[in-house]
This record gives C-alpha cells, structure tokens and sequence, in this order.
C-alpha cells in the first residue's frame, strides 16, 4: 500500500526531469536562436553541419541547425554545465577544444549518438584552426548570443603601491554570562 502511494510523488518528478523543467531547458530552448547570432556575426565561421543522422524521425535537430555553434553550445550548456552568459566559461569551453582545460569525452559530445559519425574530431579541428583573432570573435558573440556582459569590468586590485586601509583594533570580546540553573523558569507566563 505504501509502494502505491509513494508512485504518483516519483512519477510526478520523473516527469519534470524528463520534461527538462527549469532554467537549463530554457537555456537548450535559445539555443537554435542563439546559434543563428552567432552565425550573423561571424558569416566565414564554418558550418560544419554535414553529418547524417542515424534516425532522420528523432526529433533532433534539423541538418541546417545542427551546426557547430550549436554542438559548443549544447557541450557547453548540457555536457560542461556551464553558465551561458559567462564569458570566463566560455573560455574554459574554448580551452577544453584545445585539451587545455577538461578532457571532452567523445562519446559524451553532442551528436555522438545520433549522427552517423561523430562530430567532435572535426568540430575540434576547426576550432583549434582559428586564429587568436577569429577565437575572441567568437568568444564575444557567443556570449553576446546569451545576452551576456563580452567586456565585463575587471575587479578592482590594489597595486603594490596603494596603501593598505587601516582598520580600527576591535574591543576585546566581554565574556558572555551564561545562565544559571533555573532560568527557564523566567520564561513561564
């Protein structure tokens, strides 16, 4: 009788999981939007979106938007759990192209189970491709795709020079007065 009970409540939440409620699966939704950003602001980046997938009924994305950007994006997002408006994480994404940063997992990277051939080896290739120049243009629109800050202002550290803010030397604590025996009883009405 419990085990029945109990079925509804799991139920219910393995359907939200599935359903993919919250702000990650808001996230995955901009993705087709965000891509085409991209891809306005940088028209010579390739599209690498020549794969054929093993079930062309899946559901997955179509042969024009499975494109690179949306694989980074969808590594980014889904695979690295990454912020999408962060623009130190996606530099740790770029870093991650060039074995710089985390190992990717080819067969974790997105595409990999639907589409004939993996696309991770290529989509690698052409990133490491990129000149330093072509790399921060990427780098600003895709955080810039997100509505990200690409030219967040930098923390403020003082120089060597500064002199350090002097703080006034606290009191010394006063011991605390802890209660006696019979003191709860003050507390009764």
């Amino acid at each position: 009788m419990r085990k029945q009970a109990l079925l509804p409540g799991l139920l219910g939440i393995a359907v939200a999981v599935l359903l993919g409620s919250g702000p990650a699966y808001a996230q995955l939704r901009l993705i087709p939007e965000a891509a085409r950003r991209v891809y306005e602001a940088l028209p010579d980046l390739p599209l690498e979106n020549v794969y054929t997938p093993i079930n062309p009924n899946d559901g997955g994305p179509t042969l024009e938007e499975d494109t690179l950007v949306r694989r980074m994006m969808v590594y980014h997002l889904q695979v690295a759990g990454r912020s999408p408006t962060d623009r130190f994480d996606w530099q740790l994404t770029l870093a991650d192209y060039f074995d710089a940063n985390e190992p990717i997992i080819a067969q974790r990277y997105p595409g990999a189970d639907r589409l004939t051939v993996n696309p991770y080896a290529q989509d690698k290739a052409v990133v490491q491709s990129l000149n330093r120049q072509q790399r921060q243009a990427l780098l600003e629109a895709l955080v810039l795709a997100f509505g990200g800050d690409p030219n967040p202002t930098p923390l403020y550290i003082p120089t060597d020079g500064d002199p350090a803010p002097t703080r006034p030397t606290p009191e010394p604590m006063k011991p605390l007065l802890l209660p006696g025996s019979g003191s709860a009883d003050l507390l009764r009405p």
